[in-house]
């Protein structure tokens, strides 16, 4: 089968498309021949350096089908960049006909990553009202679906260059460093960026405001001004890597199932194009989602 292996850590340039043996999948595995795969932050990370075992095959949200033909989705599967894939039972999930497979690639890591943050750790409620800071990437977008889909008054930033797509979704967006952002009152705030956007952040909560981060794409030492997070009562909530969690993923389904919520995908491209998708997410060219198709 055809897969992109990577067999040592740095550029996008390292990802190459090879014929490899197909995976044999363990008793507790299920044997997935992909349509489409979700190129993920995390991917680009293991590739520039985080791998620790290689060779290997990157990739762990897929949409595709199974031996009896069914169509799944999984999410935390090993070696999605390929025309074949496994992935244990419990992270596998069936995929209604009005979702296809590219949809289904993405709805994995951001989507659970969105649900985590906001629902699970950030409480957000119908209502409320939602900052959404780097909105224009896979996680962010999926941070402004859900938002709106569960009722919340959603803001978002980005690049100048992306206000306009984010405006086309139905929420107000503001450049990073416009300062009507501090008056938001926010009750929720999403920021994976860090030092560059942490403290407007921080001055953008509403009174027992709750920050929310993933971590920082960008400088992780950030400084504020504690009076502010002191005077509101507002808690900052470090979230990690969020689980697998069966009722989440298939709540996220029936909500792209019925339209709730609908992942922007910003290109497909070939397995033989992975060093492009790699260096487009790099180069934050992307808005929403890139989808790697065998």
């Amino acid at each position: 089968m055809r897969a992109v292996v990577l067999h040592e850590t740095g550029g996008p340039e390292v990802l190459r498309v090879e014929e490899v043996p197909a995976p044999t999948p363990a008793d507790d595995e299920v044997l997935i021949r992909v349509e489409a795969a979700g190129v993920n932050h995390y991917d680009v990370n293991q590739r520039a350096g985080g791998a620790r075992t290689l060779p290997t095959v990157l990739g762990s949200d897929v949409a595709g089908t199974t031996a009896d033909g069914t169509r799944v989705l999984a999410t935390g599967a090993r070696g999605g960049y390929a025309e074949l894939c496994v992935a244990r039972l419990e992270r596998v999930f069936e995929l209604p006909d009005s979702v296809s497979a590219s949809v289904g690639a993405a709805l994995g890591v951001p989507y659970r990553t969105a649900w985590w943050a906001l629902v699970d750790i950030g409480s957000l409620e119908r209502g409320e009202t939602l900052l959404v800071q780097a909105a224009s990437s896979a996680t962010g977008q999926a941070c402004l679906d859900l938002g709106r889909a569960l009722g919340a008054k959603v803001f978002a930033t980005a690049g100048s260059a992306k206000l306009d797509r984010l405006r086309a979704l139905g929420v107000e967006a503001f450049e990073y460093d416009d300062t009507r952002i501090e008056a938001l009152a926010a009750d929720v705030v999403f920021d994976p960026v860090g030092a560059a956007t942490f403290a407007r952040s921080v001055a953008a909560l509403a009174l027992d405001g709750r920050l929310v981060t993933p971590g920082a794409v960008g400088d992780p030492h950030v400084t504020f001004d504690v009076w502010k997070l002191v005077d509101k009562r507002a808690r900052i909530l470090g979230i990690g890597s969020a689980p697998i969690v069966r009722e989440t993923i298939e709540k996220v389904i029936a909500l792209a199932a019925d339209g709730a919520v609908r992942p922007a995908i910003d290109r497909e491209l070939p397995l033989e194009q992975a060093a492009e998708a790699h260096r487009a997410i790099e180069a934050r060219e992307t808005f929403g989602k890139v989808i790697l198709r065998p």
